[in-house]
Formats: C-alpha cells, sequence, structure tokens
C-alpha cells in the first residue's frame, strides 16, 4: 500500500504545480532563454542572452582581395619604374664613358693648340686690307697640337656690327691650310651685308664653341688676326674732284688766331733780340 501513497501524493504535486507552469510571467525571459536545450548536431554556439548586440561580421573577402591586388601594382609599378630608371642611368654613363674614350687626355701641363698664320706673313699684317666683294685667301698652319679635331669652322667678327658671319663650317681638317673666301657672297646679303670696318678671323674646333676654354693639347679658339674690309669708290676726275674735308676759306675766328700767333712769334723774336743785343752794349 505505501507504493501506491507515494504515487499519490507526486501526482498531486504535479498537479498543483501544473497551474504556475502555465501562468509563467510576461515580464521574465522566455523559458528557452534560461533553459538551453541540447543540440543534436553537436552545435556548441553559445547562447545569446537578451541585451546582447550582434558581434561585426569580417569584411568581405572580394574586397580584401582588391586592396590585395591594387598594393601588387603599385608594387610592380614602382618595381618598373626603378628599373626604367637605372636603364636610364647606364645608357647615359655609358654615353659619356665613350665620349670619354675618344676624347684622350693629356698632360695637364701641354699647352692648348694654336693657329700659326702663314698667309698673310707677319710683315704683311698691318697692311691688311681688302675690297668688299674680292676673293680674299688665308694660309695658316698649327701648333701644340695633341689631339686632332674633326673639323674645323671659319668665321668672322665685327664689333662695330656686332655681327658674326660663318664663313665655313665642319672643313676637313689638315695640317696646313689655305682657305680661300669668296666675299661678295657676304657682300650681296640683304640681312646682314658687309660694312666697313675692321673685323677679326676666328679658328675653331667645330666640336667648341668660341668662349669654351680649350683642353690640353687641344684646339683652341684663334682671334688674333685682324683685317679691314672696304667699298671701292668710283673714279672721279682730278678738275672735278673735290675734297669735302678742305676749305681754303678761312672763317674770321681762324684769321684772328692767326694774326695772334704771328704777332707773339714778332714780339718774341723782338724780346730775344733786344735782351742779346743790350749784353753785348755793355
Amino acid at each position: 500500500m505505501r507504493p501506491t501513497a507515494t504515487l499519490m501524493r507526486l501526482a498531486l504535486c504535479l498537479s498543483s504545480a501544473a497551474p504556475l507552469v502555465s501562468a509563467w510571467p510576461g515580464w521574465l525571459p522566455e523559458l528557452d532563454a534560461l533553459v538551453v536545450r541540447a543540440d543534436k548536431e553537436g552545435n556548441t554556439a553559445e547562447p545569446t542572452l537578451p541585451g546582447n548586440t550582434a558581434k561585426p561580421t569580417p569584411t568581405d573577402a572580394p574586397a580584401s582581395s582588391q586592396t590585395g591586388d591594387s598594393s601588387d601594382d603599385k608594387t610592380t609599378k614602382k618595381g618598373a619604374s626603378k628599373t626604367t630608371d637605372k636603364d636610364d642611368k647606364k645608357t647615359t654613363s655609358a654615353k659619356k664613358g665613350s665620349k670619354t674614350t675618344d676624347h684622350k687626355q693629356f698632360d695637364p701641363e701641354s699647352p692648348p693648340g694654336s693657329v700659326v698664320m702663314q698667309t698673310p706673313g707677319i710683315f704683311d699684317r698691318s697692311a691688311a686690307l681688302y675690297k668688299i666683294g674680292d676673293y680674299i685667301t688665308w694660309g695658316w698652319n698649327y701648333t701644340n697640337l695633341l689631339g686632332t679635331p674633326t673639323a674645323v669652322d671659319v668665321l668672322i667678327s665685327c664689333s662695330t656690327a656686332s655681327e658674326t658671319w660663318t664663313l665655313t663650317s665642319n672643313m676637313t681638317f689638315k695640317k696646313s691650310v689655305a682657305y680661300t673666301w669668296d666675299s661678295s657672297v657676304q657682300e650681296t646679303s640683304v640681312e646682314s651685308p658687309l660694312p666697313v670696318a675692321m673685323y677679326t678671323l676666328i679658328i675653331k674646333d667645330s666640336d667648341a664653341a668660341i668662349s669654351d676654354v680649350p683642353d690640353a693639347g687641344y684646339l683652341g679658339t684663334f682671334s688674333s688676326f685682324t683685317f679691314g674690309l672696304y667699298t671701292p669708290q668710283p673714279y672721279v676726275p682730278f678738275p672735278e674732284w673735290r675734297c669735302d674735308a678742305c676749305n681754303a676759306a678761312l672763317s674770321k675766328f681762324d684769321h684772328q688766331v692767326l694774326g695772334f700767333a704771328i704777332t707773339m712769334g714778332l714780339v718774341t723774336v723782338l724780346s730775344f733780340t733786344w735782351f742779346v743785343s743790350g749784353l753785348d752794349l755793355n
């Protein structure tokens, strides 16, 4: 009989607890939130309590992969630019090296090469006067020249007109030169004709400028020979010739000066004569 009484008491307790379960207040958390049921699939995720915020999701994979691609592109571009810069530097250094190889270096104490004029000679240079329109011949050779220039330029310069004319450029180098210039070419020039004035002959290396400082043993700029150019005047018979600078008629002022000079001369002579004669009388 005891087991039956015990079962009756248990059923009575359960029946009295049923109204409490059905009357679960709404302000309390859900029952499922307090009691965790076992997941048959083995999910071990932590339960989400009320008030908890969701964790931020990681950045999408495509965005990260895109960022990685852009960084790779930047790296590639930097590498390409560095390679290009290195190639340019190598090319420049190679050019400089080839130029240095072609331009042989001589003793720094060696003088630069210079030009020695042969035509006109030393005694004819003071009378170096040429008529514009004629053929003019100059001759020269070189001294102290250790390095051979590739070519030679010949120019003339006029300080009065502030002008320079190139007679020939890239002329083949020869140890002895006889150059003939046809001055009628520049005489008929419309832009810059030859004026009547003094000129300077310039001979230089074609690879150098006029103002460049020459290296030891190489040709420097020659500008030591000066000459004059003139334009001939038409012939005028002597009876028709008039001297523009001459004037036979003296002005009134010139007459006064001439009279004063003659008077002073006479006074000087008479005073000196009287002084000498006075000494003889005593």
